[in-house]
């Protein structure tokens, strides 16, 4: 029986990489296409760190389009943003699996503001304003953008196809950008980082839609490799 495809949506560099990580020996036979349904581009901008006490990062992408912090505290979602920024001049101070985790960590042990969401100009979860409304101020400035792509011609006649495809989907904007863009979706098995990435993938009608036991990229690949050896993840 013939190996499941995988097809990957992310920026080609985070695609790959993720490639990279997973078990080599599950993915011999694997036919990959990467397929970018979101192209980030950074905006130029100068993030002005003057008065803040400390910066937030949700995205490795944030990280890269912004100057060295030159040891200033930093709060993470995510344990790659966290290198990341340990790796150019951070002081990372705290950790956190996704965006609602950080808020409730920094909403039970409060540090002193004002904080600057470094960040895209499309993001969720509303990490300012929620830690403004809990008395630690938290300003926004947007370094990249993430424009939209269409699914490749490969990627397209992947799904066409009678094997299987394995389709990790990471956020709900790009969940949402392939129900739009996917046409046959019967061979189609979803790993969805979060159950927001899940909802935005409900209008289409694929084999079946799995959600990763945590938002992280270790959860994400372990889904990926039990699919690939033809595990269950029920």
């Amino acid at each position: 029986m013939d190996k499941p495809s995988l097809l990957l949506t992310r920026p080609r560099a985070s695609a790959e990489a993720f490639v990279q990580s997973l078990d080599q020996q599950v993915m011999e036979d694997v036919r990959v296409c990467i397929s970018p349904l979101l192209e980030i581009t950074p905006l130029g901008t100068k993030a002005d760190l003057t008065g803040y006490t400390g910066v937030i990062f949700t995205s490795t992408n944030a990280v890269s389009f912004v100057q060295d912090g030159q040891g200033m505290p930093a709060f993470c979602v995510g344990t790659r943003t966290a290198d990341a920024a340990t790796g150019k001049g951070w002081r990372v101070e705290r950790i956190a699996q996704d965006a609602d985790a950080l808020v409730a960590s920094l909403s039970k042990d409060p540090v002193n503001g004002p904080l600057l969401h470094l960040a895209g100009k499309h993001r969720r979860g509303q990490v300012a304003e929620r830690l403004s409304a809990i008395g630690i101020t938290t300003n926004v400035t947007d370094l990249y953008d993430q424009a939209l792509l269409p699914l490749s011609d490969e990627a397209q006649e992947i799904l066409r196809g009678d094997r299987p495809v394995i389709v990790p989907l990471f956020s709900p904007r790009t969940a949402s950008q392939f129900a739009k863009e996917v046409g046959v979706t019967r061979n189609i098995q979803i790993i969805a980082m979060s159950d927001a990435v899940a909802e935005a993938v409900q209008s289409i009608a694929v084999q079946e839609v799995h959600v990763a036991r945590a938002p992280t990229a270790k959860e994400m690949r372990r889904g990926v490799e039990m699919l690939l050896r033809g595990d269950s993840l029920g």
